[in-house]
């Protein structure tokens, strides 16, 4: 690996700052960009592209995807960047809104900002406050991005116990979109009013549903979802107890959601978008909430067959990946009508710093071949082919391609019409092409939520 030197690193991100986009190209080498010690770790078949640092020091989150344009969240706002020339991005605009985690979704023109602290009001201009603060802000804010370059907030509208993930599931046939709101108490910091916390100290059992009405996005109103009384109960830390889920992903065409829902894994029926119903459950005993083993988050296999469930071990911040035969931090893969365990995967390297298997997505890919992108954290991002680990191939022989930054975090990878994205919680945004043919054929998208799939692919 050939690295440049850093008075060369340096004199290309000047020149990239003084053209507007903040970008820097990685064409003619490896390179690490923000945070940097030392080279990068990679397979041959993986090649960073560009690098779009991070323009404020607060954690990069989530991403979305519309047209040329990638939606990158942070913990003050969102970015939006233009990804036409993946090579060289740059960024039209960094939209700020404070409030973490922000969370974002795309939909028709409009975009969906989790917000998952105490703030003093709904606006942008918020500050962070206590959840005992009168009037304080948590739930959903909702823009018009019809011009990308000048976002436009519209409203906030207040969830129970805020909004830590959001996902958006389009119901054209009544023209709204409703967003799946997943929430819980992160602390005790945050146990605000409407938190449900009993004497006990469990509580909230539920999911927020906003129905946005796609003629008046202002008019957005709050349903809710009570969980199934079986989910289990979860004790986070030793210090409170209750059920809620981390992270919901949708597939319209088979009107099915995967929850991850923290103490276990559960698929829902949306024939009914607005009221889900339960269907069955997946847990294991090696994912325990006494050792921070969450449920975190969800995906599909684009023929529908298989469901895929991450386990956060550590919450993000513990070096799970030390050991890559041990059972902490994976990702479980599940039949998708009977909930069967079909295989589990993580980064097959050991890795000292903080990781764990973290944001993910599956390559849509056709004849129901399976490949799947996903963050790693301190791990970096890897591509796996799913089909091999079915057929019993070990983590290390099915893994198709990994790029681990030197100085990196990354908090979510996701594909995206044909390239690999990552928002890096220290780098910002780093833009790879991943060459093999396990990935041949991929279909594109106009837009994509990675936690919002539409149409079988077989």
């Amino acid at each position: 690996m050939r690295v440049p030197n850093r008075v060369m690193l340096v004199a290309a991100m000047v020149f990239a700052l003084s053209m507007g986009g903040g970008a820097v190209s990685a064409h003619d080498g490896d390179h690490s960009g923000p945070g940097s010690t030392g080279p990068d770790l990679h397979s041959q078949n993986m090649k960073l592209l560009a690098n779009v640092p991070r323009s404020t020091p607060a954690t990069q989150s989530d991403l979305a995807f519309a047209g040329r344009y990638a939606y990158a969240g942070n913990y003050l706002g969102f970015r939006v960047i233009d990804i036409s020339e993946p090579e060289h991005p740059h960024v039209v605009t960094d939209f700020r809104c404070n409030g973490a985690q922000g969370d974002v979704s795309v939909y028709g023109g409009l975009l969906f900002q989790s917000v998952d602290s105490p703030q003093s009001h709904g606006g942008c201009d918020s500050t962070n406050v206590t959840a005992a603060t009168p009037g304080m802000f948590e739930g959903i804010r909702i823009f018009d991005i019809s011009d990308p370059a000048a976002p436009v907030h519209l409203t906030s509208v207040s969830t129970d116990c805020g909004s830590h993930t959001n996902t958006v599931v389009p119901d054209p046939d009544n023209n709204r979109v409703l967003v799946y709101v997943s929430s819980y108490p992160l602390g005790a910091a945050a146990l605000g009013p409407n938190c449900q916390r009993r004497e006990d100290g469990g509580g909230h059992s539920k999911i927020s549903i906003l129905d946005v009405p796609l003629t008046n996005p202002a008019d957005a109103t709050v349903g809710t979802y009570p969980l199934d009384p079986d989910t289990e109960w979860t004790t986070y830390l030793g210090s409170y107890t209750f059920r809620a889920c981390h992270d919901i992903s949708v597939f319209s065409e088979i009107k099915r959601a995967a929850a991850a829902c923290l103490g276990e894994a559960q698929l829902w029926d949306i024939s009914d978008p607005a009221h889900p119903e339960f269907l069955w459950r997946f847990d294991d005993p090696v994912v325990n909430p006494a050792n921070v083993d969450l449920w975190h988050s969800a995906a599909f296999s684009w023929d529908g067959t298989v469901v895929a469930f991450g386990d956060e071990s550590g919450g993000g911040g513990a070096a799970r990946c030390v050991n890559p035969d041990d059972n902490q931090g994976r990702i479980w893969f599940l039949n998708l009508e009977s909930g069967t365990k079909l295989a589990n995967y993580k980064v097959p390297r050991s890795e000292d710093g903080s990781c764990t298997m973290h944001n993910f997505n599956f390559v849509p890919l056709s004849d129901g071949r399976k490949v799947l992108v996903s963050s790693a954290y301190t791990g970096g991002t890897t591509v796996v082919n799913v089909d091999k680990l079915l057929d019993g191939a070990s983590p290390s022989d099915a893994e198709v391609g990994y790029y681990r930054p030197s100085g990196g975090n990354a908090w979510s990878s996701y594909w995206y019409n044909n390239f690999i994205y990552a928002n890096d919680i220290l780098r910002g945004v780093d833009i790879m092409r991943l060459s093999d043919k396990a990935t041949a054929g991929a279909r594109r998208f106009d837009t994509m939520n990675p936690q919002s799939q539409q149409s079988l692919i077989s």
